[in-house]
């Protein structure tokens, strides 16, 4: 998505206040079930025409489609649905016009309509005037071509997760399971995506992934998300590489679940293995000189490696720069922390490398904490002090464990096999 559509969402996503909807609900422990999720009607059918028709490849918008759009939206904004509850369904409708927007060239005097339309309409709610004179002043911001339309995910996840789905760590409840398995079935299943599933549902399928990070899930919870997947992809078979991607993300990826073994070359073209680790406590940061974030943990890593040099801890890295050259002479002058690191930057874009594609990351840092069975204990706040606590608390259990004798081994179901990052590494 280009930056005026990314703009584009955040401004209609912010239409009026109140949009994400926290419901109190459960807790962790309970196990009474979450109401189904309310999507607004403006989600629930078909308002607009095909948003096919207006994939024009860049090319002019022809007067024909243009007015069947501006119609469809009149009778949107105007339904009784809509009059209902105006703040409630005009942020969808108005997503779901602009977005057939977003790929043909709008002329002139086509955004000189839209803008009319929506002083106009303006006038009509008063009430919500300010919200939408906003929109109309960035109309040019929507018309931008880009390759793509923007996936309707900018505002139905406003409406689907809630707050009271996140277990801070803890077990998840089933009641919380269920909920997050009916809020990306309500975000997947909305008319205006069937079209493009794969494509449309790509973004639930990462926000579902993140929010299981939030907590563990138990075997049987992970059987019956497993299971929802399956049955999705009897609903759409074509986007069965997709669904298989997200289960992917979910079997191998969330606290609880074994780690995938890494194979790759480090920044000196020596192959390696997370495996090779195994018996340590691992912290494994994906990150990037380009990326100033990641570079503002190192005072933490540099801290880490110093203070447990002695203890069963290690940690490695999974380097995105596009010159391995770079990550080099940052460790090299003592700027990057000195742990061992597979460069993963040698795909066509730097940060789509083999290893951060199977782990599916997509925001940097990212910093999983493996314990010395190969298991991801946790993914969320790992960063700066709290990743510092996070270590010091895993060795203080480690340390007790060896007190009282060798544990029993909780039995952990065997995460799917990732693609490997194997690739040009460098010279040596």
């Amino acid at each position: 998505m280009n930056r005026p559509i990314a703009i584009a969402g955040a401004i209609i996503a912010s239409f009026v206040l109140g949009l994400v909807i926290s419901v109190s609900g459960p807790g962790a422990g309970d196990s009474a079930p979450y109401p189904p999720i309310d999507l607004p009607a403006a989600a629930t059918q078909v308002w607009f025409p095909p948003l096919s028709d207006y994939d024009t490849g860049g090319e002019p918008l022809d007067d024909e489609r243009f007015d069947a759009l501006m119609a469809a939206l009149e009778e949107a904004m105007t339904a009784e649905e809509t009059l209902a509850d105006v703040e409630r369904e005009a942020t969808v409708h108005l997503w779901s016009f602009f977005r057939r927007l977003a790929v043909p060239t709008v002329t002139d005097e086509q955004k000189a309509r839209v803008s009319a339309y929506l002083t106009e309409l303006g006038w009509r709610h008063p009430e919500h005037a300010e919200a939408i004179s906003t929109n109309q002043r960035h109309v040019d911001w929507y018309a931008v071509p880009s390759k793509s339309p923007a996936p309707m995910s900018s505002v139905i996840a406003n409406y689907t997760y809630r707050d009271s789905f996140n277990p801070g760590g803890q077990p998840f409840s089933d009641a919380q399971i269920d909920g997050l398995l009916r809020a990306l079935d309500a975000a997947v299943g909305i008319p205006e995506a069937a079209d493009a599933f794969a494509r449309e549902s790509r973004t639930h399928f990462t926000l579902f992934a993140n929010r299981l990070q939030a907590g563990l899930v138990s075997d049987e919870q992970h059987t019956r998300i497993v299971e929802f997947f399956e049955e999705l992809k009897t609903r759409h078979p074509d986007a069965a590489g997709a669904i298989d991607d997200a289960r992917l993300r979910v079997e191998s990826f969330t606290p609880g679940r074994v780690a995938p073994n890494i194979v790759g070359k480090d920044t000196e073209g020596v192959e390696f293995a997370l495996e090779d680790y195994r018996g340590n406590i691992v912290v494994l940061v994906f990150s990037g000189e380009w990326c100033g974030p990641c570079i503002g943990e190192y005072p933490y890593h540099h801290f880490i490696l110093e203070q447990y040099k002695d203890e069963p801890l290690v940690l490695l890295g999974v380097n995105s720069d596009g010159d391995v050259e770079t990550i080099r002479e940052a460790k090299a002058s003592g700027k990057a922390p000195a742990y061992r690191t597979w460069w993963d930057g040698h795909a066509d874009v730097s940060t789509s490398g083999p290893i951060a594609s199977a782990w599916g990351v997509t925001g940097w840092p990212a910093i999983y904490v493996i314990d010395e069975e190969g298991v991801i204990r946790n993914v969320r706040n790992t960063r700066g002090g709290n990743l510092i606590a996070t270590v010091g608390r895993m060795l203080m259990d480690l340390r007790m464990r060896g007190y009282e004798g060798p544990a029993v081994p909780v039995p952990m179901t065997p995460a799917v096999s990732a693609p490997t990052g194997e690739g040009e590494g460098g010279s040596g």
